[in-house]
């Protein structure tokens, strides 16, 4: 064999070579990035204070469960506070993340979203009779108002405290308060409601 085909080989192998490491590498990526779509892991309750980051409780009660809160110390918005607080959401088709269609988490039911797609199909904007309705308390509020703003682009502040109902509600929020107060589920107020009114704790 010459040398002209001696190198020829040669460089044909490190050509190889190197294909099959960029497909190795690919492939090791694309597995990360699967594997690490589930929840955050969401800072304990515990770590929220008065000063110190927020809570959000969401009440699975129509759908069997408790009152399910989580906390992020460092929240930049409504949306994130909820996904770092341990819970997972799916949007509708027609306006994509940004309207929270379904809420799970792995502390109710493993993980299942509410309400499930034999219920509520998430292409449109689901009535407002049936919906996760987005409430908020200051600190030292011990009321429920109703968000004007979405959860993307609510910006909580340290001590704040939001809650998802599903239900039905009006524009003002008038209607479909939660049943339990910003007291009962904020940074150190102990226990949180039960879909029978009885207190569970937290997670």
């Amino acid at each position: 064999m010459g040398t002209a085909q001696q190198q020829d080989r040669h460089v044909g192998k490190k050509r190889l070579l190197s294909l099959l490491t960029a497909a190795a590498v690919t492939f090791a990526a694309s597995v990360a990035f699967v594997t690490g779509a589930g929840p955050a892991a969401a800072d304990p309750v515990e770590e929220c204070t008065a000063t110190k980051g927020a809570i959000v409780a969401v009440d699975f009660g129509p759908f069997g469960g408790d009152v399910v809160r989580g906390c992020d110390t460092t929240p930049t918005t409504g949306y994130e506070l909820l996904h770092e607080g341990g819970f997972t959401t799916e949007g509708t088709q027609h306006d994509g993340d940004g309207f929270i269609c379904r809420i799970g988490t792995v502390s109710f039911n493993s993980g299942t979203q509410y309400p499930t797609p034999a219920t509520e199909d998430c292409v449109l904007t689901p009535q407002a009779t049936a919906y996760w309705s987005y409430w908020i308390a200051s600190p030292g509020q011990d009321t429920w108002s109703y968000s004007p703003l979405g959860a993307m682009s609510r910006k909580p502040q340290a001590g704040d405290v939001d809650a998802w109902v599903f239900g039905g509600t009006d524009v003002g929020g008038s209607t479909g308060r939660p049943t339990f107060t910003p007291d009962e589920v904020r940074a150190g107020g102990g226990a949180t409601p039960g879909p029978t009114g009885n207190p569970t704790g937290g997670p």
